[in-house]
């Protein structure tokens, strides 16, 4: 009995001390982040009304509103028409696709249904298959195929993650460029830690900003970052990042930003703009844009463009 106790005391007393570690560490990260923040004159009087710029910074650095609007369009029904094009250097288009879908669900499982289709110039080769790969990534992240679990939960999305193929898991990973700026993706070689905005390493490398903006009749507190002039190239990938917060509900309602990298192995310089609303208990995109121009060595260079546009969202009470 005492030794069970006292392995049950050791075993307590190694989670306090895990906890302890992760709040130490947790608050060291958004301490790092105030030391180089610029205050608006809204914000300053807000702070003078009791306004918590520290509490605000950890919300921005520990978000998952944003990610879950994603997984909000594997849930609910809804209806999407979308366009990606393909260019030249010339910025001629070389080929194209347009649809139009609705997402059906029971509640159980969810499937999208094509209502319409239309594809421009050489977008495929002899097998079918898409020739260019941010085509390829496009159509896998905003167009499913068959039936799957309608399941908005981010636990949900690591299960399936755990029982994904690796070339899955390596294209969930590349979607976190997308839907989890700032987040650190270990497994992109030479880049992965230069995304994590936030850490003690990038946080210095940027001038950050919190500023007050309305966006869609909501009046938010936007945090912005821009890479300090002297590490716009090679020390940061993110190059700026600006994000507006809902005032009330702390829900993200938009985000815009750029990411740029250039070295032997990868080349690449892609906007991302994303317009969330939230209808009833819901938070869901209603318009995202992407214009990236991919250079992958042994492989022809990818300029493309294409947005999608969400309407008709059944959330359910």
């Amino acid at each position: 009995m005492h030794a069970c106790g006292c392995l049950h005391h050791s075993r307590s007393t190694l989670v306090a001390l895990c906890l302890l570690i992760h709040l130490v560490l947790a608050q060291g990260q958004t301490d790092t982040l105030l030391g180089h923040i610029t205050l608006d004159e809204v914000v300053i009087s807000a702070q003078a009304d009791g306004f918590d710029v520290a509490a605000f910074v950890e919300r921005v650095r520990t978000d998952t509103t944003f990610h879950k609007a994603f997984l909000n369009t594997r849930y609910f029904p809804y209806a999407v028409k979308s366009e990606a094009v393909v260019r030249r250097k010339d910025e001629r288009e070389s080929a194209a696709i347009f649809r139009r879908a609705r997402l059906l669900s029971d509640g159980a499982m969810a499937t999208q249904r094509i209502d319409s289709l239309s594809e421009r110039g050489r977008l495929r080769d002899r097998k079918g298959r898409f020739r260019y790969l941010t085509i390829e990534m496009y159509d896998d992240v905003f167009f499913p195929k068959g039936e799957f679990p309608a399941n908005n939960t981010v636990a949900g999305r690591k299960l399936e993650l755990e029982r994904a193929s690796r070339f899955d898991k390596y294209k969930s990973e590349l979607k976190k460029f997308m839907f989890d700026p700032g987040t650190e993706i270990a497994s992109v070689p030479f880049i992965g830690r230069k995304l994590a905005l936030f850490s003690p390493d990038m946080a210095p490398l940027y001038d950050f900003r919190l500023w007050a903006d309305e966006r869609g009749g909501r009046a938010c507190w936007v945090f912005s970052a821009a890479a300090k002039p002297e590490h716009r190239d090679g020390k940061t990938v993110i190059k700026t990042m600006d994000t507006w917060f809902d005032q009330e509900t702390n829900d993200v309602l938009a985000r815009a930003y750029r990411i740029a990298h250039q070295s032997v192995f990868l080349d690449f310089d892609i906007t991302i703009s994303v317009r969330n609303i939230r209808i009833g208990d819901g938070l869901v995109p209603v318009r995202v844009s992407y214009d990236g121009d991919w250079d992958i060595p042994f492989e022809q260079r990818e300029l493309v463009r294409f947005w999608l546009e969400y309407s008709d969202w059944r959330i359910a009470p």
